[in-house]
């Protein structure tokens, strides 16, 4: 491991976070760097572990910092992401060190690490202490007489408008609302970054102005795909379903609703994706019927 240089909380020094955009793209496809540039990016948030090979980052392993209100109760974890290696590195133990180094950093200090591993890892993480949990989503039929096709081929609804062609102006509002939003679901994150890095675009964003609430929406087949609330009072999640019950005769949540009653529970499976967990706190995702939002993953 000597060979090796090890870095860490970078993200404003332009070459060594370049190194982490090229090896994020070599593996995943994507990058940071639209992250970084538009602000969403906070050291003590998002919090990279590196090692680096001269100028070429080797292999990296993210901490998420994550706050969650759960119940009404302020919950602190540490959500593992962007966990790769390069390719021509692979087999010398580069993601084990960095990775028993997140655990020792911040094992005493939250209250629990998880993390959403593919098919191929089924056994690797177990080794370092992490145990398999599932998952549980919520469905709802809605009560419709008819739905009307014109209504859904508009995006248009009896409250909610969806935000197209977003300007600078609507994304500012929209943030000042994420920035102040209060509890509207069971288990509500705490992560300005992560909606930016999801919602910059304010893709499948949607606003009434009645309610003077925005959630993250979509339709397919006539099912609701409900992600996330985000509104600075509390309001009715019935008052957002009767909202889209013209486009749609089901919900599906992407989240654990604060009232669960009249809700279908079942188990929440996701191809190539198992949630692994290390702390006693993390048992009530199982235990609880929880569900960690797609907004929340990192």
């Amino acid at each position: 491991m000597i060979q090796y240089r090890y870095v860490t909380k970078y993200k404003d020094n332009d070459s060594i976070r370049a190194a982490l955009n090229q090896l994020t793209r070599e593996t995943f496809g994507f990058d940071f760097e639209s992250w970084y540039q538009n602000g969403y990016w906070k050291e003590d948030m998002y919090m990279p572990h590196s090692l680096m090979d001269g100028e070429r980052m080797v292999a990296n392993v993210s901490a998420n910092r994550m706050e969650f209100v759960i119940g009404g109760e302020s919950k602190h974890y540490i959500q593992i992401g962007t966990v790769m290696t390069a390719k021509e590195y692979l087999g010398q133990g580069l993601g084990r060190y960095l990775i028993e180094k997140v655990i020792n950093t911040y094992r005493d200090g939250c209250d629990g690490i998880y993390l959403f591993g593919n098919d191929s890892v089924l056994d690797y993480y177990p080794k370092f202490g992490f145990q398999v949990s599932k998952e549980f989503i919520y469905k709802k039929q809605l009560p419709v007489d008819e739905v009307k096709e014109e209504s859904l081929e508009n995006n248009k609804f009896e409250e909610f408008m969806k935000i197209e062609n977003p300007s600078n102006e609507d994304r500012i509002k929209f943030f000042d609302y994420v920035k102040q939003a209060v509890s509207n679901d069971g288990m509500t994150m705490r992560n300005v970054g992560l909606m930016g890095f999801y919602l910059h675009d304010l893709e499948d964003v949607y606003y009434s102005e009645s309610l003077d609430t925005y959630v993250v929406a979509n339709i397919e087949n006539h099912a609701l795909h409900l992600s996330c609330i985000i509104a600075k009072e509390k309001v009715k999640l019935e008052d957002i379903l009767d909202s889209f019950s013209e486009v749609a005769d089901e919900v599906i949540l992407d989240f654990t609703p604060s009232n669960k009653d009249g809700f279908e529970v079942e188990e929440f499976e996701e191809e190539d994706c198992t949630l692994f967990y290390i702390g006693e706190d993390l048992k009530k995702i199982e235990r609880e019927h929880l569900h960690f939002p797609v907004v929340s993953h990192a």
